[in-house]
């Protein structure tokens, strides 16, 4: 009986036992899975935010990219405006001076008219007159009428003289009908020409408009994302900043650097001129001895009249070069001979405003110099050390005037030329190759290098003009 209680109880027991068992299974695989959708979860949303976050990413660039160029376009169109402007009130002026020229015109024309009509009537009489004495007596009878030969000569010669008259107003008259008829053309030219321009005015000025438009829709974009263009503008100029004092530095090291070649120069050249002074002292000195000595050798009085004779020229021969000597010591050892330099500069400056563009094909110049705002850009204000210029692709920068190039540095990846040109200094930046070395002579228009492209894939180069250390508006020398 014990026996039959015992394997009871042991088989309650395991059947009590076996679901709980299950439960602790099912519960485990459960939790198991928890911690896998957990996990799968938080992948997911690191995935979607890293998406997200290079989405952003990339339409921040595109937004940057975009404001650049709608900057680069505005900068553009407000330049191609202004131009489009001066056309316009250029064209205004000639069509003024031509309405006044015009009106000069048809004064004179008048005049000549009344002048031609008055001369018209006098000839007309003239001939009348003429036919009438025909018709009483012909010019043999005027002629043999006379009461003595002298009288008859003096008829002769009096109607040769009316004929030649006759003659001389026919071809005055001839004459001013010719003058009248250029004046008629001239006032026709004129006309043609003020009715061309008032033609060329209204195109111009429906372009502008058109033009105006375009910028405006560009402003309005930028205006709407003021925050992102000033922060673009405060980046490039923080960029221009470092490029500026990076030229600065080499500027300032180039004008020293030529200060003491100057220098040294000077020194050479002055210590030449000392050793040739005590040259001509010392032989001056040599001679005035030898005089000296042939004087105490002069045996009768010619010689004696000889010697004493050289030995003043040679006494005033020593005084000149102590004096020479003394007036050389006085002199600024240290005064450069930079004349060539000079005679440069100011071939440079006579040619202020008629200097080609340091670039090759068509252009625009998309930069201006100094500081300056764009009408209608709010909050916005641009300062540039020089100008920026862009061109096609393939475009290259060229030297504006006779110069040596005095420097060449990388700076980026882009490369930097400096040509001296007596105390003037051209800075060609944003160059993608060089084709000079340092110290090589340029002439104007010489290819230095290729442009390259900036982060927009634009051709543009900057462009600086010094006079030593002396910042200089490129735009009021190059034309």
């Amino acid at each position: 009986m014990k026996r039959i209680l015992i394997i009871i109880l042991c088989i309650c027991s395991v059947i009590t036992a076996f679901p709980q068992n299950r439960r602790k299974s099912t519960t485990k695989k459960k939790a198991t899975t928890t911690v896998v959708d957990k996990k799968t979860r938080l992948k997911k949303e690191a995935t979607a935010t890293q998406n997200k976050r290079k989405q952003s990413q990339q339409q921040a660039a595109n937004l940057n990219r975009s404001i650049k160029a709608n900057l680069d376009s505005v900068l553009i169109l407000d330049n191609r405006i202004g131009k489009q402007q001066a056309s316009i009130d250029s064209l205004n002026t000639e069509i003024v001076r031509l309405n006044k020229l015009v009106s000069t015109l048809q004064k004179e024309l008048s005049q000549l008219e009344k002048e031609l009509q008055i001369k018209k009537n006098r000839y007309s009489n003239a001939l009348v007159r003429l036919r009438r004495h025909r018709s009483v007596q012909n010019k043999m009878m005027f002629i043999f009428s006379a009461d003595n030969f002298a009288q008859i000569i003096r008829r002769m010669r009096y109607l040769q003289e009316y004929a030649t008259y006759q003659k001389a107003q026919g071809a005055i008259i001839k004459e001013q009908q010719q003058e009248v008829k250029k004046k008629q053309n001239e006032l026709l030219a004129a006309k043609a020409q003020v009715q061309k321009n008032l033609q060329i005015v209204e195109a111009n000025k429906t372009a502008l408009v058109s033009l105006k438009s375009s910028c405006q829709t560009k402003i309005n974009y930028l205006n709407r994302n003021l925050t992102t263009v000033q922060r673009q503008i405060a980046e490039y100029q923080k960029q221009e900043a470092a490029l500026n004092a990076e030229i600065d530095r080499i500027i300032k090291q180039e004008i020293e650097a030529e200060r003491k070649r100057r220098e040294e120069a000077a020194r050479r050249k002055a210590e030449a001129e000392k050793r040739e002074r005590e040259r001509k002292l010392a032989e001056a000195k040599a001679a005035r001895e030898r005089a000296l000595a042939a004087k105490k050798a002069a045996k009768n009085d010619a010689e004696k009249k000889a010697a004493k004779k050289e030995l003043e020229r040679a006494d005033k021969d020593v005084r000149t070069a102590e004096k020479n000597n003394r007036a050389g010591e006085k002199i600024a050892a240290w005064k450069s001979d930079n004349s060539s330099d000079v005679r440069l500069s100011s071939s440079f400056a006579n040619n202020k405003g008629k200097l080609p563009m340091p670039i090759t094909g068509s252009y625009s110049v998309v930069g201006h110099y100094g500081k300056y705002t764009v009408s209608g850009l709010r909050n916005v204000q641009l300062d540039n050390k020089g100008i920026d210029i862009r061109g096609q692709q393939g475009a290259a920068a060229r030297a504006i005037f006779d110069g040596e190039v005095s420097s060449i540095f990388q700076y980026g990846t882009s490369y930097i030329i400096m040509l001296r040109h007596g105390s003037y200094i051209s800075v060609y930046s944003g160059l993608s190759s060089v084709n000079v070395k340092k110290g090589q002579k340029v002439s104007t228009k010489q290819t230095l290098g290729n442009i390259g492209k900036d982060a927009n894939g634009n051709t543009v180069l900057h462009f600086q003009l010094r006079k030593e250390s002396t910042r200089l508006n490129p735009e009021l020398w190059v034309r």
